[in-house]
């Protein structure tokens, strides 16, 4: 990254706390810091690292994104989806406070500064008002600022529908913030993660593929073709690419010259020649040793067309003539094969009512948020469908299917 000087840049900046981390002991302290780690080390890994600073704050971590701010919106539901995967819910964490994370987003104005080891870091008041914001955040809850969600919402109306309205509070230096809360929706997410990959595609270049060998025949040269470092354009790969292909086309000719020619067979006489018989005729009596192939005893004996088209004149003296080949009995078919698959019995239907929204999971497995998913179709059998919104304990339900079996799951959450 170039030397930032005194710039000041808009930047969007998330401020993440591990909630009780001082009062626990220095074992349990590097057991969550490093879980933390992990989960966030693989939710930023295709932000491009020219496009976000990292700072330590002991208890958590505050990210800078300098580019587009839905990568701050991915990045704080993955961490949350990660948590989710490890069975833990909002409600859980309140209630246990182990692994707990809480996280504010920000939109504001910093300045980018080096700090006394030399590396990139961050001032302003864009992270000083991240900072608060993550103060109001209850444990497992993701809360933005007002700044934030202007532009965010109005990007698309799938991250519109994730914020809802907390109100305004009041921090300790006795300034205002309007605050929203970060449900949970599976589009949203999914389109947050999308855009984030083809960012990153467009960012950063594929890297060059290893260099190509092509191996000749034993007793040949072998040829190495690499591709020069300084093809980084489509235009100038496109040549290379020609220019690797006739060089395949012109190795392959010289290698087909260079085959040795198959070595002549002595012959006891001239070449027989096969000439084309003016009548049908019967074909010569095969040897006793060749015996001919079974025929069905329904099935009359029909002449061989080989006896009927052509006559062969007859082989030089010395020679061995060929016994002719035996047909192959047709194969039998296995009459297991040529039955038919048994029909998979029809699905049962599951229909879901919930309110005002949450994430569902059949047998551990999310199947997307209700609303607005409206339908589930299932095979027959035994299920565990569980309900999780991020601010109420979860609704847990076992139903056994049938087929054509409809089936109501109804909640509401409050």
């Amino acid at each position: 990254m170039a030397d930032p000087g005194n710039r000041t840049f808009i930047c969007s900046v998330v401020f993440i706390d591990l909630v009780g981390y001082t009062k626990r002991p220095v074992s349990e302290q590097i057991r969550v810091k490093s879980s933390l780690t992990n989960n966030l080390s693989e939710s930023i890994k295709d932000i491009p690292p020219n496009d976000r600073i990292i700072l330590d704050t002991g208890d958590g971590a505050a990210i800078s994104f300098l580019g587009d701010p839905e990568d701050a919106l991915f990045v704080t539901l993955s961490l949350r989806e990660a948590m989710l995967r490890e069975g833990m819910t909002s409600t859980m964490i309140e209630a246990t406070g182990e692994d707990a994370v809480r996280m504010g987003i920000n939109l504001g104005p910093v300045k980018l500064v080096r700090d006394i080891n030399g590396h990139p870091n961050i001032i302003g008041d864009g992270i000083n008002v991240a900072q608060r914001i993550m103060s109001f955040a209850r444990p497992g809850q993701i809360v933005v600022s007002r700044s934030y969600y202007d532009v965010v919402s109005n990007l698309a109306s799938e991250y519109a529908k994730l914020f809802k309205y907390e109100g305004s509070r009041t921090d300790k230096h006795v300034r205002e913030h309007e605050i929203y809360i970060v449900g949970q929706d599976a589009i949203a997410f999914e389109k947050a993660r999308s855009g984030m990959k083809d960012r990153a595609v467009s960012t950063n270049p594929p890297a060059m593929p290893p260099p190509q060998k092509i191996s000749a025949e034993p007793g040949t040269t072998t040829v190495t073709l690499t591709i020069p470092s300084f093809a980084g354009t489509n235009r100038k790969l496109g040549a290379i690419a020609g220019g690797i292909g006739a060089v395949v086309v012109v190795l392959a000719a010289l290698l087909f010259m260079r085959k040795p020619e198959a070595p002549a067979v002595a012959a006891a006489g001239p070449v027989p020649k096969i000439t084309q018989a003016a009548a049908p005729v019967a074909a010569p009596t095969p040897p006793p040793a060749a015996e001919p192939a079974a025929i069905s005893p329904a099935t009359p004996a029909a002449p061989s067309p080989a006896a009927t088209d052509a006559k062969a004149t007859p082989p030089p003296s010395g020679a061995v003539p060929a016994s002719p080949a035996a047909t192959p009995s047709p194969a039998k078919a296995d009459p297991a094969k040529t039955e038919p698959p048994k029909p998979e019995p029809p699905p049962a239907t599951v229909n879901l009512a919930i309110d005002p929204w949450g994430e569902v999971f059949v047998n551990g497995k999310s199947q997307g948020a209700s609303p607005p998913k409206k339908q589930l179709k299932l095979p027959p059998g035994k299920y565990k469908i569980e309900v999780r919104n991020s601010t109420f304990p979860a609704h847990v339900q076992t139903v056994e299917l049938k087929s054509r079996e409809e089936l109501t799951v109804k909640h509401k959450f409050q």
